[in-house]
């Protein structure tokens, strides 16, 4: 992967981040310092193949590269989000602490970019987003290459979640609620709300439920 930054601003820039919203401890820099690496590994594999053309570079030999610019704020969310899951999933000694850095990152992604994607959701090694500015992310499973824009809300009702396919792209302002279950490579097209509803794979979805329209792709 092409740096913009070294790995060390990298970690310097979220403990700054970290000092300046909250406050600054030393198992914060000893858990991210610890972490980081693998954090970085799984970005890495989540990116490697973007389409998106500010995530890779082509190197001195032609070939492409992923790259990591921690001044792009969606690049910089989505580390966020695999650095807080990653302590919250490996960290297996010092719990209570993890909890509290996790938390302090979760808010930091959430404050910056208005995403609201907690450390504890299982998101798939592959998923994007463009402008995630209001989106909710809830506690769903997702299929690998999941993709989703702004407002996009995905959540449970009575306490029942979706399971939501591969390759699915959720557009502007969408929502999947509650005992939902959407196919592989579905679309849901913008403002669109589907509600404990079974979507076949390969579908384009619009309007709201139970009174949706159901196009092939």
């Amino acid at each position: 992967m092409i740096y913009r930054f070294s790995i060390k601003t990298v970690r310097d820039m979220l403990l700054n981040q970290i000092s300046s919203n909250y406050f600054k401890s030393i198992e914060d820099e000893s858990l991210i310092t610890k972490h980081l690496p693998k954090a970085i590994e799984r970005f890495e594999k989540c990116i490697k193949d973007c389409p998106n053309k500010y995530y890779y570079k082509v190197n001195e030999e032609g070939v492409r590269e992923p790259y990591f610019d921690p001044l792009h704020s969606c690049q910089w969310t989505l580390f966020l989000y695999f650095m807080a899951n990653t302590i919250f999933k490996y960290e297996y000694e010092r719990k209570e602490s993890a909890r509290v850095v996790c938390d302090k990152i979760y808010g930091q992604a959430k404050s910056m970019s208005g995403c609201d994607l907690y450390f504890e959701v299982e998101m798939p090694e592959v998923f994007f987003f463009d402008h995630p500015l209001g989106s909710h992310l809830g506690r769903a499973k997702y299929g690998n290459n999941f993709s989703f824009i702004q407002g996009c809300t995905v959540d449970d009702k009575d306490g029942k979640f979706p399971e939501i396919g591969n390759n699915v792209v959720m557009l502007t302002g969408s929502k999947i609620i509650g005992d939902s279950c959407i196919g592989d490579n579905c679309i849901i097209s913008e403002g669109t709300i589907i509600v404990d509803e079974k979507i076949g794979a390969n579908s384009i979805v619009y309007g709201k439920s139970p009174n949706l329209i159901i196009d092939a792709r």
